[in-house]
């Protein structure tokens, strides 16, 4: 520690008793700043001057941490995040966009039961607006109760919404469609 100190003197010394065209000259000293978190090395010039009131001089500094570390990290994160969100969009603008639309699926016929879906329905037997009724025959859910292992009436096919509908008037008569067995003559 000593050396050092009698190093400096020396330097000191010799520094201020130089002549003025040497004394104009920058001399490049290298200094390691040390941080609790990391230790960088960057390079100070310092200018002595003799004749001035202040003979040393910083003719350059370093960038502070924000500028030489944080905007760099923060600009590549952004353009990453923007990169990632532009693929994301190109991914779902990709994707085919598959709509069901149901068709609706009428037999008809000259029997009591194909002229009961016409008046109930119109003959379809996809039929659902949404009324709480549904299918060919209109059941409402508590009716229909699942029968055939469909939800809903308006699920199942033809063949088991006929089945459902011949198994209702066999144990309940035409009485479950008032208004339209009665607007053809069945009641």
């Amino acid at each position: 520690m000593r050396t050092i100190h009698t190093t400096l003197a020396i330097a000191a010394l010799v520094i201020t008793q130089a002549t003025h065209t040497l004394a104009q000259l920058p001399v490049a000293v290298q200094l390691t700043a040390k941080k609790a978190e990391a230790a960088s090395a960057s390079t100070h010039v310092l200018s002595y001057k003799i004749n001035t009131a202040r003979p040393v001089e910083v003719v350059s500094t370093v960038p502070s941490f924000d500028d030489a570390v944080v905007k760099p990290l923060k600009a590549k994160q952004e353009a990453d995040a923007k990169a990632a969100a532009e693929q994301k969009a190109k991914q779902l603008a990709s994707r085919a966009v598959l709509v069901i639309k149901r068709t609706p699926v009428i037999i008809g016929g000259d029997d009591a039961f194909a002229q009961l879906r016409f008046c109930e329905a119109g003959g379809d037997y996809a039929k659902n607006t949404g009324n709480g009724y549904y299918g060919a025959y209109q059941y409402n859910i508590g009716t229909w109760a699942n029968y055939g292992g469909y939800a809903t009436p308006d699920l199942a096919p033809p063949a088991v919404q006929d089945a459902k509908a011949r198994e209702t008037q066999a144990a309940r008569g035409w009485s479950p469609w008032p208004a339209c067995s009665r607007k053809l003559g069945l009641l």
